[in-house]
C-alpha cells in the first residue's frame, strides 16, 4: 500500500494503548520516541495503537484527542512499518490502518463516522451521505479487495449461498485476513477528502462492476460524494465531500 507522504499536519504527543500488552506498548513507545499515556486524555493529538479489535470497541476510543488508529504488525519489519505508518498519519487529520480481520470485527465505518462527527459537526444529510460512502467504500475493500471475494452477480438463494461461503472461506485464510486497511481523512475549510485503500490485486472498472447485485458500487458512492478518483490500478479510492 504505497502513497506519496505529504508534510506532516499532525505532530503526535503520546501513544494511547487499546487493550495492548504493556511491554508491546512500551517497545512501540521507544521505537517513535513518544510518551505512552494509557488511560489519560488530557495530551494533545494522540496515536492509539490496537492489537486486534478488543478495547477499540468501546466509544471512547474514538474521541478526541486520538487523531490515529494503528494496528502494528508482529513481524521483523514492525519497526520500520510502524514509523512508516506513524508518519503517514501525521500527514492527514485523522488515520485508521488495520488488518481485514480486525476492521471487519469493528464495523469500521460506523466508528469511523462517528470519531469524525465528535471532530467536525456534520448536517445530518451530509452525515447519511457521508456513512453511505463509508460503507460502501470499506466494504468494497474488504470483501472484493482484500479478501477477493467475487460480488453476487444475480439476487438468487444460491448466489447468496456461494458469496457467503466464499466470505469464511478467505476470511480464514490467514494471508488475506492480515491484508491491511486504510482510511485517511483530510479536513480543508469547506471540504473533506476521505480515502480508502486495501491491498487487493486492484481493479478496472466496467459497467457490471457498477451494477451488479453485489459489486464496487461505484455508482453508489458517486451520487453522494461530490467526486470520487480511483487511484494505485484500483485499490484506491479518493472521495471529496463539501462541508
Amino acid at each position: 500500500m504505497v502513497v506519496q507522504t505529504p508534510p506532516p499536519r499532525t505532530r503526535f504527543a503520546a501513544l494511547h494503548g487499546l487493550a495492548m500488552a504493556d511491554d508491546r506498548l512500551a517497545r512501540c513507545a521507544t521505537w517513535l520516541g513518544l510518551p505512552s499515556r494509557r488511560g489519560k486524555r488530557d495530551s494533545g493529538p494522540t496515536l492509539a495503537l490496537l492489537d486486534g479489535p478488543q478495547g477499540a470497541t468501546e466509544a471512547a476510543a474514538w474521541l478526541p484527542p486520538i487523531t490515529a488508529w494503528i494496528e502494528p504488525t508482529a513481524g521483523d519489519d514492525a519497526q520500520p512499518s510502524l514509523t512508516l505508518l506513524t508518519t503517514r498519519a501525521g500527514s492527514v487529520d485523522l488515520y485508521i490502518n488495520v488488518t481485514t480481520q480486525t476492521a471487519n470485527n469493528l464495523h469500521l465505518a460506523e466508528r469511523i463516522l462517528n470519531a469524525l462527527a465528535a471532530r467536525h459537526p456534520l448536517p445530518q444529510d451530509r452525515r447519511e451521505d457521508l456513512e453511505l460512502a463509508l460503507h460502501e467504500a470499506i466494504s468494497n475493500a474488504l470483501v472484493h479487495g482484500n479478501l477477493e471475494v467475487a460480488g453476487m452477480k444475480e439476487l438468487s438463494a444460491a448466489e447468496l449461498e456461494r458469496f457467503s461461503r466464499d466470505l469464511v472461506q478467505q476470511m480464514a485464510n490467514p494471508i488475506l485476513s492480515q491484508r491491511r486497511l486504510e482510511v485517511a481523512v483530510t479536513l480543508e475549510a469547506t471540504a473533506m477528502a476521505v480515502e480508502v485503500a486495501d491491498e487487493g490485486n486492484g481493479f478496472q472498472p466496467t459497467p457490471m462492476d457498477c451494477h451488479g447485485a453485489s459489486g464496487r458500487g461505484l455508482n453508489l458512492i458517486a451520487t453522494v460524494a461530490d467526486s470520487i478518483e480511483l487511484q494505485d490500478g484500483g485499490r484506491r479510492i479518493r472521495m471529496r465531500f463539501a462541508l
